[in-house]
């Protein structure tokens, strides 16, 4: 069981208690007058307290070492290629690993979790929450190529799909709902309709879902002829949520069609 804050006094506070199994480490304020927080965190391999990164504020720098101890969701997984049955690393990023490139003019970023954080290691690194509030953090502006890859299920490869909003899942069951009780087909193949009709049951209100090509061509195909129908993502919720997760079901699909292609040929 993770720690809580303990030891807590002026410009100081401790991440769990020192010399047991919940101690995660410690934040400092290293100013006489104003403010210049240190981060300092449990390195068990190694049994030492180690500089982690630097914080404006109080609040900053114990957000930055929760998230490093897996105590709060920094809301961003891990980009680390695992392996073909495992796909990509289903773990929460606490890090960032970034350089300026100097051809094309763009920054390069890959987020980490504490497992692969030795990755690209001559690359700069940054708590995810101080690179999130310095450039901001978009996955959808810089997806991982190919698409993010779940396990493979029953010989199948899924891919991953994020969900961030309370309506999403919802929105989305609803859908395969209306979709399987109209008279005309939406899908023309059965296989489509029985993914559906597990879809509806077996779908979770958090994710991230991991759905294989069929179970996201189904829904694609649904949600893309509820839009048709009605001119928007309608429904209860939130309007651009229905959006996003229309979008990133769409970007999924398509690279597991072209993985499909690939294989075919």
């Amino acid at each position: 069981m993770m720690g809580n804050w303990t030891d807590s006094r002026d410009g100081f506070a401790r991440l769990g208690t020192e010399y047991t199994p919940d101690y995660r480490g410690y934040v400092i304020n290293v100013r006489d007058e104003g403010e210049d927080w240190y981060v300092y965190a449990w390195d068990e391999r190694n049994g030492v307290t180690a500089y982690l990164a630097r914080a404006a504020t109080e609040n900053a720098a114990r957000e930055i070492l929760e998230i490093h101890a897996g105590i709060r969701r920094s809301g961003f997984l891990c980009e680390a290629w695992v392996s073909e049955e495992v796909g990509h690393c289903p773990e929460d990023a606490t890090g960032v690993r970034w350089l300026d490139s100097e051809r094309t003019g763009k920054r390069v970023r890959l987020l980490f979790c504490p497992a692969h954080s030795h990755i690209f290691s001559a690359l700069t690194w940054d708590p995810i929450s101080t690179y999130r509030d310095e450039w901001g953090i978009e996955p959808e502006a810089s997806r991982i190529i190919g698409g993010r890859r779940g396990p493979v299920r029953e010989g199948e490869p899924t891919w991953v799909v994020m969900v961030d909003h309370a309506c999403q899942a919802p929105y989305v069951r609803s859908t395969l709902r209306r979709a399987l009780a109209k008279t005309e087909p939406t899908w023309s193949d059965t296989d489509y309709v029985n993914a559906a009709r597990s879809l509806v049951f077996k779908l979770p209100d958090h994710g991230p879902w991991y759905l294989t090509r069929v179970e996201l061509h189904t829904i694609r195909i649904a949600l893309e002829r509820r839009r048709a129908r009605y001119g928007r993502f309608t429904g209860p919720g939130n309007y651009e949520a229905h959006e996003v997760i229309a979008q990133r079901i769409t970007w999924a699909s398509e690279y597991a069609i072209r993985r499909r292609q690939q294989d075919l040929s």
